[in-house]
């Protein structure tokens, strides 16, 4: 289907050129004979043109520990690419474990022609002439235009990618955005115990009061001891649990799951502080008040992993933060949980949920063509051949059609269970072994949109809570889009983090705990300043505003 654009270019460009480094030794499967017949949808038109000449390239690729073909080629995706394209791919897996070492020696010392979710943003910022500049000569528009054009539609497009020398050494992978990972931890409530105590889900704090106070005296797991109840259970021992969320109902929250994230918003254009604002102080008032009433666990901010995961096994808590309660219990014991919506503080400006409406969940250094590559403009054919339809995005994410996803009869894509699974090939062992799930071409939103994600109880159950606080997460126009930085300017950031953010969880945990007054509360904004907050948020908003 991309047959003639690939030949013209190729005829104009490539096909004299001597390829990448292993062009002269290519692989047997590489011979036209032995290409497999692909898919309707994905054939050249036969009979116009003659095949396209074969070249081979070397690429280190992740080995995902649940693929179970050790032939990378049997891929759908990529049989149907060399088919397409010419392009043979001698595969050098390396598994997650040893990826950081065996990544680092070839960077040092032998570069394959790319690299497939084995490198990160240090590594090529550290590494940047080891990697091919993509802008130059408009290398990626030209060669990769369907991958250019998928660009250019995103929130932040090519800024996304393209380091502070104007260089760009990477692409994408994966989805564009992930709806059920916008709203990072969500809150749930036992509603068998709401049931027995005659509420409802509460809308306001005075009403999470209500309900955590009947949690705390009713007896609710029906053990007969009235006082094992832990009515409200955050932790900073789980990633998703963290006390700031419990800071939603004033207008506080972060993009991300981290409590640091919550240190500053977004607002109009402008970076601002948090946890030096009368929202902040109530906050934290409101929550001693629940340690002082015994609804709140004293434990949350010192208790380990193991001793929360063994309360929420334990059914003794009444709320608590999650990715989904299935996760954390039996199924039976997480059926009890219902999501909880927004709830408003009547001395805050208004909920909003920890999470960012459509946040680019991509991986900017998915693929990565090294220095090494005599042939870059091929390889970007390759690469943009795979992205050049839905149809072949899918095959690459989910492998063939028909099998873990399908086409209805009104033209949308759906997930689906595919003929096969056993308990030991489970539908995450078919996605890695027949495809590449996050490690393919990015997936647009608006392609992924009516994806039904209902192959897993937990995949269901997760988007429907997240259906139910997404409109409240942070907006795409208050989130500082994602971009490279100079390392260097990193670095001026977190010197300050490591002394500033000690500071505030330490002043959170225990003014929640023990309390706090006038003096304490000047004190604090004090210490912000020595400690340098204003610098640290002014660098987020030169972020913004792209100065550096």
């Amino acid at each position: 289907m991309k047959k003639k654009m690939l030949s013209l270019l190729l005829a104009a460009a490539l096909l004299t050129a001597s390829g990448c480094s292993n062009q002269s030794n290519p692989s047997p499967q590489a011979s036209s004979d032995d290409a497999p017949a692909s898919q309707d949808m994905s054939q050249p038109d036969s009979g116009q043109e003659a095949p396209p000449e074969k070249t081979t390239f070397k690429v280190a690729v992740i080995l995902h520990p649940l693929n179970k073909d050790e032939d990378i080629n049997n891929k759908e995706i990529y049989r149907l690419a060399e088919e397409a394209t010419g392009v043979h791919i001698e595969w050098i897996p390396i598994s997650s474990a040893d990826a950081g070492d065996k990544v680092n020696i070839m960077l040092a010392s032998d570069l394959p022609d790319a690299f497939l979710g084995l490198v990160g943003e240090t590594q090529i910022a550290n590494n940047m002439d080891s990697f091919a500049n993509l802008a130059e000569g408009d290398l990626l528009k030209t060669y990769a235009p369907h991958v250019y054009a998928d660009y250019e539609t995103i929130h932040g497009g090519l800024d996304s990618l393209t380091w502070p020398d104007g260089s760009i050494r990477s692409l994408m992978t994966g989805r564009q955005t992930s709806y059920e990972n916008d709203a990072m931890g969500i809150m749930y409530m036992n509603k068998a115990w709401l049931d027995k105590a005659g509420k409802s889900i509460p809308t306001t704090t005075e009403e999470f009061l209500d309900v955590l106070r009947a949690f705390r005296d009713g007896d609710m797991n029906g053990n007969g001891d009235a006082a094992d109840e832990i009515p409200f259970e955050p932790s900073q021992s789980d990633w998703c649990s963290q006390i700031m969320n419990a800071a939603n109902p004033w207008g506080i929250a972060g993009t991300e799951a981290s409590d640091a994230s919550a240190y500053k918003m977004v607002r109009d254009g402008k970076v601002v502080g948090t946890i030096n604002t009368p929202e902040f102080r109530s906050f934290l008032e409101f929550s001693h008040q629940m340690i002082e009433e015994g609804l709140l666990d004293m434990e949350s901010f010192s208790q380990t992993s193991e001793q929360y995961y063994a309360k929420l096994k334990g059914g003794l808590v009444g709320c608590y933060y999650s990715w989904t309660p299935n996760s954390d219990m039996s199924d039976d014991a997480a059926a009890d949980y219902v999501p909880v919506g927004p709830i408003q503080a009547p001395d805050g400006p208004g909920y909003v949920k920890t999470g960012a409406q459509d946040q680019l969940a991509a991986n900017l250094t998915g693929f990565a063509i090294t220095s090494q590559c005599a042939d870059i403009p091929r390889l970007l054919e390759w690469w943009d051949y795979m992205s050049s339809t839905t149809e072949l995005k899918y095959i690459s994410r989910f492998g063939v059609q028909g099998g873990a996803w399908d086409i209805d009869d009104n033209g949308e894509i759906y997930e689906k269970i595919p003929d096969g699974l056993t308990d030991d090939f489970t539908i995450e062992d078919y996605k890695y072994t027949y495809a590449m799930a996050d490690y393919g071409p990015l997936i647009l939103k608006s392609e992924n949109a009516n994806v039904l994600e209902d192959v897993a109880w937990t995949s269901w159950y997760r988007i429907q809570s997240v259906d139910v606080v997404h409109d409240y997460c942070i907006p795409v126009e208050n989130q500082i889009p994602t971009r490279f930085v100079d390392p260097e300017k990193t670095a001026e950031r977190t010197f300050i983090e490591t002394e500033l953010f000690s500071y505030i969880k330490n002043f959170t945990a225990t003014s929640i705990l023990e309390g706090f007054d006038d003096a304490a509360w000047d004190a604090h904004l004090e210490q912000l300043e020595a400690l340098q907050y204003s610098t640290w948020l002014q660098w987020y908003q030169d972020l913004l505003d792209k100065k550096f």
